[in-house]
This record gives structure tokens, sequence and C-alpha cells, in this order.
């Protein structure tokens, strides 16, 4: 994605590379926050998690680091997401064994927090990075969340949790890196690749059918979503009004990959 200095969303591209580079792993105060909201969302109070708005994140004693900031799954598009998978996951309560919740890239938290109160499920989620982990930790412990959040590999934490029922839910969100290019984003290139994330998930659970929630933007390179969803049955995509130019702005698809698929194989 490039810009020039004339461009109205050339703050927001600069502010980005910010939030990416030196203020990457440093905690946002009030200000940066709201700032954050206005141009990414258009307003201060588009930026918000676990119901809390950036202007009164400070004070509610909300930690977010700048990458944080940047990747993270706001309010406005966590709930909807979360109405869209419960919908699919049918009436309360369940027969059987209660299915699994699992965000494999937890970022915030804060998609764990809205699909787990929305259904109220424990959520299962995973988050490698120290840091972010720290934050967001504190973050779910201040808005009293019911999540179990592990520290580590999203490999690990899919070797601790078998197949529960084809109901079991898988949110795949991996750091974008390189794969987000001037063509578009391609899910080939994510870190870890979403093709190899689905292997995984799908080995996990030897085959047994479940749902899987994607984040992507809204320009896809090469066919990269389909090419890694072949076989799985796309189910639902949820897409956001854009507020910024095309390739920035967030899209979420919802599949179910069955035991017949082979959308790891790609």
């Amino acid at each position: 994605m490039t810009t020039t200095a004339e461009s109205p969303h050339a703050a927001y591209f600069a502010f980005r590379d910010r939030l990416l580079g030196d203020l990457r792993t440093t905690v946002l105060n009030g200000e940066q926050l709201c700032e954050a909201g206005r141009l990414i969302y258009g307003r201060p109070e588009g930026l918000s998690l676990y119901g809390i708005p950036a202007p009164r994140m400070e004070s509610a004693g909300i930690r977010l680091l700048g990458r944080t900031t940047i990747e993270c799954c706001v309010d406005d598009y966590a709930v909807d997401v979360a109405d869209a998978l419960a919908e699919l996951h049918g009436p309360l309560p369940y027969g059987g064994e209660t299915p699994l919740l699992v965000d494999l890239f937890c970022g915030s938290g804060n998609f764990s927090h809205h699909l787990g109160t929305r259904l109220g499920i424990t959520v299962h989620a995973a988050e490698s990075d120290p840091d972010v982990h720290d934050a967001t930790r504190h973050n779910l412990d201040r808005v009293g969340a019911d999540t179990r959040l592990h520290l580590g590999d999203y490999g690990d934490l899919l070797g601790k949790l078998p197949a529960r029922s084809d109901r079991d839910t898988y949110f795949v969100e991996p750091p974008w890196g390189p794969a987000f290019t001037p063509a578009g984003l391609d899910l080939t290139r994510t870190a870890p690749p979403v093709p190899r994330i689905l292997d995984d998930i799908t080995r996990s659970r030897a085959g047994r059918p479940c749902l899987i929630a994607v984040k992507t933007n809204d320009l896809i390179a090469h066919d990269s979503l389909d090419r890694a969803f072949t076989g799985a049955e796309h189910l639902r995509s949820i897409t956001p009004p854009p507020v910024l130019p095309h390739g920035a702005n967030m899209h979420f698809h919802l599949y179910r990959l069955g035991s017949g698929n082979d959308a790891h194989s790609r």
C-alpha cells in the first residue's frame, strides 16, 4: 500500500508506521489512543475494546501497545462476528459437551472476550509475544473476561485441546508482516501461512469438522483466501463499511472445515 503527502490518509499511514515501528512495544497514552481512533476509524470512539472507547481507556487502566492498537479487532467488528458465530452455533444450552472456542493469535483478546460473553463459554487463547500477552492479561483481568490466555505458540495450545464437537470454533489472525503487499493480502505469506494453520487445526482434530473465522483486509492477493480454504464451506462474510483506502479495511470470513476438506493442502 503506497500513499503520497497529498493523500487525505497520509496521516494514517504515517501513524501506522509509528505504531508498528518505534511505538510497537510502547503502552499508548490517552491522547495517542484517541488519535489512533480518529485516524483509523474516523473518530476517537471508533477505537473501542472490551466495551471501553479510547477516551476512557487510560482512566479505566487499559494498556494497549502500539502494535496491538493497529492490529486489534475493535468492538464494532468483534460484536458482529461473535453474533454471526452465535447464530451458526445454534440455540443454547447445548446438548452434550460444550464446544471449544479457540483464539489462536489473540492479540488484544477483544474478540475472545466478546465471543465468550456472547456464547457464555470460556475461550482458550494463545499469544506468543510476551509484551502483548502481559498487557492483554492485564486488560482481560480488568474487565473480568473468562479467557484462558496461554503464553506460547498456537500449535502448543492446539496440542492441549482435543476436538469436542462439530461446533468447535477457531479464530485465525496470524501476523501479516510480508503478506501485506501492494497487490493485497497474501494469506500464503502470513506468519505462519494460513494454509499451514488450517493443516495444524485439521491434524489436531483428526479431521473432525469445525468452524473457522479468519480476519483479512478488503484486498486479497492471488485468490489466496479461496485457495487457502479450497474444499471448505464458506458460510458468511462480515464486511464493515470502509473508512480507509481500499486494501486497508477489515473483513471477516466464516467457514466450516469438514472431514473431507483439503484446505490445508494448498
